[in-house]
């Protein structure tokens, strides 16, 4: 069959219809702030309480199966992907059954709250009190869970706050790999049989066999919910085509009706009806618990099939990238309302919905395609928050789509973030994965990176190294609270030697994962109890074949990951110290010790040696990069040897997305001259401002972290001055930038290609901005929605030359 033409350039004009439909989409979802929404909560506490004397995994069917038979549906003009999650535009749902003591206490926050903010309406106030709250209380997850902490991981989580799994304690798991292929080859209708036929063959005699009776009997009610949901969007779109006069709007309205009539139960018969499988796939999702990251992933791989067919039919590219496109906004319009601790963690919407474009295909070979490049285009043409974008570079990546890439780069949204194949590819085959499956990794949510198929629990818990060193030159002792919740390591004050600070920090860094590892093995046997996930079950294999929940270990890779903050302070600490106190004698042991203890009171001129005089990590620096790999390598090897509730590997992974905020509320002054409370480094990145020899050295230093120990990820951010990359000239230097961070084996970069004037007028004029989407850690966010402490710590980045 002949190869399709590759257009590297635009195919949908901004004169063109179809550009102006997605450019109003585009205007509309920016324009709406996130409302509350309580219709999903009441009508699953009602279907809570009808369910109350049936087991929880078919409880949790019949759940979702009353909300989509019950739920408010609506088509917007100018939509030709149609589906919502709650009676607004960007309505961010409750979910009770998880957790409600936060929501009680905070309902009143809600709207005047420091970012992340929702409009709440009386009657919603009302409804939550009056009808869910009271049924909820003393029944959630949440209520489950946190009695049964022991005391010394309680101390670890909640007075220390060595690390917090927040999100996963008052709600959904989320971070998986969704196979739409699944869906787009079968329908439910075809997993529908499967399920049947398994429990024909299913002997009721086994000792397991109830359990998995109990699992394809919720799958059963799942897909004929997921049907009826379909069939009721087909039936309002023929209504509106009856009442429609524009005769346009009114035939694309008969053909949305087909399309929802015909998917997603049957097998997807073009793009259009592709576009929408993944969109309801992706939206029932997020209407059945409140996890994040549900992850399409490679979208260019999967959809292409049905692209090429259509352009083989004589389909216009022009028709199909606005059919891409208006997918494409879809996935800005779920918004999720977390507890005020965990939305300062999350600031800014990240519903973590990665698509990927280009990389390697299952046999090594590069994988582009033309698709590749209208994804490219859509994210050029609409700059929004969601989906998460990631481009997948290798050392044979075309230099046409490297090229495009920088273009769309150059648009200032932070995306496409890039990540390289050779590097994750290693990672994963280090914990496992066969290479074939490696090949076909997936970068999930921010940037939690996973094969298909994979359970792997990415977001088990932010690591705060920080806190361990400051733990580990505190005897133990909380600098914050006063508190002894580590291990006792011996007085700071009478360390001899670089070796006594590493076994103190070795201690407390072991001590801290293994507290977290107690937590995270009881929240996967609570979830399993509570809150099993037959719909995500049907994505992964062999869940359906095994009749096993995800949640019960069904699925073929299963892991739980930590993920370490602080990397670089504890790097740039670590060579202070061995400077000032062991190399230069500028101070002794007790004298620093007791600096940081009074968080530098009446030591400013010993701070500000610790901030400028004491080489820095960032700077191709061998000191300075060497304590921050050995920093990184103490977080890997205390994860070895820990076994998750389902018997898989701990692993790590280094990305704080904004937690650097309030992780650092909670770290005492540290040895690189960071005050008591300040924010900390940011992922795999320098200190703020501390990288002050270009991008390339601080590629350079990034790379000597063994990134290939990260198996679920990591996060490089950098800042490049805007004006250096207009020209084709700048473009250039960029593309041979990226292929030589790539050489050197680095495994993640994004970018932020904003002028901080232009933050600044941003954030003195939030509705001129109200567009403006920047990136902020694994994810980008509109700027004028979040906190302004993320605010500043983006503004104050260094802005590097190329």
């Amino acid at each position: 069959m002949e190869t399709m033409h590759l257009d590297v350039e635009e195919v949908l004009h901004p004169l063109d219809a179809g550009y102006q439909r997605c450019q109003r989409l585009r205007e509309r979802v920016i324009g709406i702030r996130p409302y509350l929404c309580t219709e999903r909560a009441l009508l699953a506490t009602k279907a809570y309480q009808a369910t109350e004397s049936e087991p929880y995994i078919i409880r949790r069917a019949k759940v979702l199966a009353h909300i989509l038979q019950n739920m408010s549906i609506y088509i917007l003009d100018d939509e030709l992907i149609v589906g919502h999650q709650a009676t607004r535009q960007r309505g961010g749902n409750l979910f009770p059954e998880f957790a409600v003591e936060w929501i009680a206490q905070e309902f009143d926050r809600f709207a005047v709250r420091d970012g992340d903010r929702f409009i709440t309406m009386p009657e919603d106030r009302a409804v939550f009190f009056e009808q869910i709250y009271p049924y909820w209380k003393g029944r959630t997850l949440q209520d489950h869970l946190l009695p049964l902490l022991p005391e010394q991981t309680a101390r670890s989580r909640f007075d220390a706050m060595i690390y917090a799994v927040g999100h996963h304690e008052t709600g959904g798991f989320g971070h998986v790999v969704i196979d739409h292929e699944r869906i787009l080859k079968k329908g439910y209708a075809g997993i529908r049989c499967e399920v049947e036929q398994a429990l024909q063959t299913l002997p009721l005699h086994a000792p397991d066999a109830w359990k998995k009776k109990l699992f394809y009997d919720a799958c059963l009610i799942i897909c004929d919910a997921v049907i009826v949901f379909a069939n009721r969007y087909a039936t309002l779109a023929d209504e509106m085509a009856e009442r429609e006069a524009e005769p346009v709007r009114r035939q694309e309205l008969r053909q949305i009706a087909e399309n929802c009539r015909r998917v997603p139960e049957h097998p997807a018969q073009n793009f259009w009806q592709a576009c929408q499988v993944v969109w309801f796939n992706q939206l029932i999702l997020q209407i059945h618990d409140n996890g994040t990251s549900y992850t399409p992933g490679r979208l260019d791989q999967f959809m292409y099939p049905y692209y090429e067919a259509d352009l083989r039919r004589g389909v216009p590219k022009a028709a199909l990238q606005e059919q891409l496109e208006t997918l494409w906004i879809k996935f800005t319009e779920p918004v999720k309302l977390f507890c005020e601790a965990d939305a300062v963690i999350n600031v800014g919407q990240p519903t973590g919905q990665n698509v990927q474009a280009g990389g390697i295909d299952r046999t090594g070979a590069d994988a582009t395609n033309d698709l590749s490049y209208r994804m490219l285009e859509a994210h050029i043409h609409l700059r929004l928050l969601q989906p998460n974008f990631t481009v997948r570079l290798h050392r044979s990546t075309p230099e046409p789509f490297l090229r495009r890439t920088v273009q769309a780069i150059k648009t200032g949204t932070g995306m496409p973030q890039l990540t390289t194949d050779e590097t994750f590819v290693q990672a994963m085959m280090q914990q496992g994965v066969s290479l074939t499956d490696a090949r076909d990794y997936v970068p999930v949510g921010c940037m939690e990176t996973m094969p298909k198929n994979t359970w792997g629990r990415a977001n088990g818990g932010f690591f705060n190294l920080a806190k361990a060193l400051e733990l580990a030159l505190s005897d133990g002792v909380c600098q914050i609270t006063g508190k002894q919740v580590g291990l006792k390591t011996g007085d700071a004050r009478q360390f001899t030697s670089m070796d006594d600070v590493k076994r103190a920090y070795e201690t407390q860094v072991a001590y801290g994962v293994r507290q977290a590892v107690i937590e995270n093995n009881l929240i996967d046997l609570i979830h399993e109890t509570l809150c099993p996930l037959p719909l995500v079950s049907m994505f992964l294999d062999p869940c359906v074949q095994t009749g096993t929940d995800v949640t019960s270990g069904g699925a073929k890779y299963n892991w739980t990951a930590l993920l370490g903050i602080g990397v670089a302070n504890v790097g740039d600490a670590l060579t202070g110290i061995e400077q000032m106190v062991f190399q230069e004698n500028r101070v002794t042991m007790a004298e620093l010790v007791d600096a940081l203890h009074s968080n530098y009171k009446g030591n400013e001129p010993l701070r500000q040696y610790l901030i400028h005089r004491v080489p820095k990590y960032g700077n191709d620096c061998e000191e300075a990069d060497a304590w921050v790999r050995y920093a990184t390598d103490v977080f890997f090897d205390a994860l070895q040897g820990h076994k998750t509730y389902h018997g898989g590997n701990f692993v790590g992974s280094l990305i704080s997305i904004s937690a650097y905020v309030p992780f650092g509320e909670k770290t005492g002054a540290t040895p690189d001259g960071r005050l008591s409370g300040s924010i900390l480094s940011d992922s795999i990145s320098p200190a703020v401002g501390c990288d002050q020899n270009g991008p390339t050295a601080a590629m350079r230093s990034a790379v000597k972290i063994d990134q290939t120990r990260c198996t679920n990820g990591l996060i490089f951010n950098l800042r490049l001055n805007p004006g250096q990359v207009q020209s084709e000239a700048g473009e250039q230097r960029f593309a041979a930038l990226l292929r030589s961070y790539v050489a050197l084996g680095g495994a993640q970069v994004q970018f932020n290609l904003i002028s901080s004037d232009t933050l600044r007028k941003a954030k003195a004029d939030p509705e001129q901005y109200r567009g403006l989407v920047v990136r902020v850690a694994g994810y980008s966010a509109f700027f004028n929605e979040l906190a302004e402490e993320i605010q500043d710590s983006i503004i104050a980045r260094t802005a590097h030359m190329l």
